[in-house]
């Protein structure tokens, strides 16, 4: 794990992260893995100037294979609403740079489908994607706490199972694309272990 500070803010990057890079370099080539890493700034990014625009900064940013988790020093709570603003900034980033990219005819490029593939999962409403973390604050503003939860949870779980099985299916169909089949395992792992840590 890498860590460092800037000013106040701690960063941390896992090793998922550079294992991200890594296997973007190695099935896309050197292209491919700085066009993964410029969608990714540019997700990280939006989240990060959403924040500082509701007057909210970081005290920790913890860098992933699934993104960065941001963590505040508890001195300016969000609203739900906030929160969802907050995780939607990232895909929606991702979203207006594939539509750009296309619109001045880079379509095809490595950037054009890192931005399409970026912000496609994280519309996902699945925990812990953006589009996940979203809806749980959604809920939590018509539901209370536990049954938001609940509810959030058994909708990711119900779009995890044809997620895992079209990934199976393309793995079996290419013999060596198992991207989605792994990011389904992940999940389905994230989920299992939420719940046994939110039992009583």
């Amino acid at each position: 794990m890498l860590s460092f500070s800037i000013g106040p803010c701690r960063i941390q990057a896992e090793f998922t992260f550079f294992a991200l890079i890594a296997f973007c370099c190695i099935f896309t080539g050197a292209k491919g893995g700085l066009a993964c890493f410029a969608a990714v700034c540019i997700h990280e990014t939006a989240h990060l100037a959403v924040m500082g625009a509701m007057g909210v900064w970081p005290a920790k940013v913890v860098l992933s294979a699934l993104g960065c988790r941001i963590e505040t020093n508890g001195q300016n709570d969000l609203t739900d609403r906030q929160n969802i603003w907050i995780s939607l900034a990232g895909p929606g980033a991702n979203w207006l740079s594939f539509i750009i990219a296309y619109v001045l005819g880079f379509d095809g490029s490595a950037f054009w489908g890192a931005s399409f593939a970026l912000a496609l999962t994280h519309s996902l409403p699945i925990e812990p994607l953006d589009g996940g973390l979203a809806l749980r604050y959604f809920l939590r503003g018509k539901y209370a706490y536990e049954k938001a939860e609940q509810i959030s949870r058994v909708i990711s779980t119900i779009l995890l199972v044809p997620l895992a099985i079209l990934g199976f299916s393309i793995l079996l169909r290419t013999r060596y694309n198992y991207s989605l089949l792994a990011l389904s395992i992940y999940l389905m792992l994230y989920l299992v272990m939420k719940w046994d840590y939110t039992q009583p």
